[in-house]
């Protein structure tokens, strides 16, 4: 008997046309002999829909073509014996759906709550990761407060309005300011001069009004896969090489002078201990059944540090995770069939 699986896609985030490209590519590859799908579609709005999953990309306008508007939303999940919520970012990597999935009791892919949310917000997955011994580089936690003023934040948890002076101080000057709870590279800014800093961390603000700045680093931008709950499997390490300054938007989905690599052309020793970073940082936030995880080597000194954990990485034909998992010996369909595997070791 087939199983029967629901796949989410959409979502409000700032991701949520990855997310139906994601959801496309799955579409594309799996095994339709082993399951009876269902795809419901979350609008930009927060409304869902249930959607013709025979479309043939999810990614284009049309893909609410012939959908029909969900409003008994537990009633479809608890019916389900399996959910894939393929979204990124808010709403959908954060914790939230899969607070949702929990308590409709129904088994899905991915990090658990605490995981997912924990990685989400870049702030405060520092503070575990650093707790485990995982090194990252200098960050400075910059919050928009409800009143509208912004405010660097200490490791004390007390508030310091010379927030330009206290960046510069301790992260020095260029840095990278991003808002703490996106992906995708969406509000992710460099920043040169000073007087910048303010007029950026504001552009960051329109995504999030938690911002995390980071020293400025010339870094090889790594990436490893994880799979598994208890017991997990790592990847070998893929190397990123954007077109431009740093792996913007455009660069991962628009730029085809973009390119990645698998092995990364980096020595074996610094590629293994990436892998065991990866392991930790996963086993750190309580991860489950998948997360791609990216680094920085520090092309001065050699040193390794680790970006971002992603829970729901990216699913496109493009996209580093499946990519890695094929070099590792497991093809796409085979790929989601094992995530969901997973997901039913509950």
């Amino acid at each position: 008997m087939k199983q029967k699986l629901l796949i989410l896609c959409g979502g409000q985030s700032s991701e949520h046309s990855i997310s139906r490209m994601s959801c496309t590519s799955i579409l594309k590859n799996i095994d339709r002999e082993k399951y009876d799908i269902t795809v419901a579609g979350i609008d930009r709005n927060g409304a869902w829909y249930l959607l013709d999953e025979k479309q043939e990309d999810l990614s284009k306008s049309t893909w609410l073509k012939d959908s029909r508007r969900l409003t008994a939303i537990f009633d479809l999940l608890k019916g389900q014996d399996v959910v894939f919520p393929v979204m990124h970012g808010l709403y959908g990597e954060d914790g939230t759906v899969q607070g949702l999935l929990e308590l409709a009791g129904v088994p899905y892919v991915g990090c658990r709550v605490l995981g997912s949310s924990v990685c989400m917000d870049k702030i405060f997955g520092k503070k575990i990761l650093d707790r485990a011994g995982v090194p990252q580089v200098k960050s400075v936690y910059v919050k928009k407060r409800y009143d509208g003023n912004v405010v660097a934040v200490t490791e004390d948890m007390e508030e310091r309005t010379d927030v330009e002076g206290y960046i510069a101080d301790t992260l020095g000057l260029p840095c990278f300011i991003k808002a703490s709870r996106s992906g995708s590279s969406v509000g992710c800014y460099r920043c040169e001069k000073r007087e910048d800093i303010l007029p950026t961390i504001e552009k960051a603000a329109q995504y999030d009004s938690h911002i995390v700045v980071e020293e400025c680093i010339d870094c090889i931008e790594l990436e490893t896969a994880v799979l598994g709950n208890d017991d997990v499997i790592v990847s070998r390490v893929g190397q990123i090489m954007p077109h431009g300054e740093f792996y913007t938007f455009e660069s991962k989905y628009e730029d085809e002078e973009s390119k990645t690599c698998i092995p990364a052309m980096v020595d074996e020793a610094v590629q293994e201990q990436i892998r065991k970073y990866a392991v930790k940082a996963f086993k750190a936030v309580d991860g489950h059944g998948f997360a791609r995880v990216d680094f920085f080597l520090d092309k001065k000194t050699g040193r390794i540090y680790l970006n971002e954990i992603n829970t729901i990485p990216g699913f496109t034909n493009i996209s580093m995770y499946p990519q890695l998992m094929d070099d590792f010996g497991i093809p796409y369909s085979r790929l989601i069939d094992r995530l969901i595997e997973l997901a039913l070791e509950v």
